[in-house]
């Protein structure tokens, strides 16, 4: 009973945030195919040479993948902050599954499945957007292919880099998501205190700690800035961008195997596994708040 009602609990997030996790997606993709087609029609560039290196199909192609994988997962963490900083907060005096007001639930189990939503279901639906965003340009050339000069990847060549860079950006999105869990159950935190003033606080309380940090002798100590170096370090990870551009450039067949085994190697699992357990606290800690603090 316990797993169907936050199966279903889920399955309410995503009617209640389809426009930001489907219908927006959708619209994005629709207009990026437009955008890409008038620039390969009317554009006076030669995107098959870069720095007087003449691409083949398979490195353009390549090259699209990892610039759609890049900008599906800058949307993927905007649009999760922005889902977290609101619906922690938005039913607060409901806790109703579904439409059955005579089946409440605890706001453990309230709160814990908008965090899995967040982590597992809507990251999917932008994953399936950016598989399909990959047919669509490889139709795209296609096409384009048959009155321009712009060198094509073959079909079973296609649907090869196709599955494999699919693969190295499903690994690469599963690792970004539960890299930054912390600072999503953060601003959700937040949301049940103040509601959508969580977005601002989410920035504005790590910033004063800094600038107390640097103002003060803490900060002095033998010239160190734990906070600050400590919130440096957790903002990003990953390859070094010139070197993962060369490999995507100049890479072979085993090019995806490559960048998964990087990625793995490069990745602070304790650190992971750490901020997991905090965004795990935080959420028990929110959902005792709003049981406790706030009316039903």
């Amino acid at each position: 009973m316990k797993m169907r009602a936050i199966t279903a609990l889920v399955w309410r997030e995503f009617l209640e945030h389809k426009g930001a996790f489907f219908i927006a997606p959708a619209m994005l993709l629709s207009g990026l195919f437009i955008l890409i087609l008038f620039a390969m029609i009317f554009g006076k560039g030669d995107v098959t040479d870069i720095d007087g290196v003449l691409l083949s199909g398979a490195q353009i192609y390549r090259i699209a993948l990892a610039g759609g994988m890049a900008m599906w997962m800058a949307y993927l963490l905007v649009a999760l902050f922005f889902y977290y900083a609101d619906s922690f907060s938005a039913d607060r005096r409901n806790n109703s599954l579904l439409f059955w007001k005579s089946m409440p639930q605890s706001d453990l189990t309230v709160l814990g499945a908008k965090a899995l939503a967040g982590i597992t279901l809507f990251p999917a639906l932008i994953f399936g957007f950016y598989m399909i965003m990959g047919v669509l340009t490889y139709v795209l050339g296609f096409v384009l292919a048959i009155r321009l000069p712009i060198p094509l990847i073959g079909p079973i060549d296609m649907v090869s880099t196709w599955l494999m860079m699919g693969l190295t950006g499903a690994v690469g999105m599963i690792l970004t998501v539960v890299w930054y869990a912390p600072f999503l159950a953060w601003v959700a935190g937040l949301s049940t205190l103040v509601q959508r003033w969580s977005i601002p606080l989410a920035f504005l309380i790590p910033g004063v700690l800094v600038i107390a940090e640097s103002t003060t002798q803490l900060g002095h100590a033998g010239g160190a800035r734990p906070i600050a170096d400590y919130l440096k370090f957790r903002s990003s990870w990953g390859m070094d961008d010139d070197a993962m551009g060369d490999k995507i450039l100049h890479g072979g067949a085993m090019l995806p195997m490559e960048m998964i085994g990087d990625m793995l190697a490069h990745y602070d699992w304790a650190q992971a596994v750490l901020g997991l357990a905090v965004a795990a606290v935080l959420v028990y800690v929110a959902s005792e708040y709003r049981r406790r603090r706030i009316e039903a």
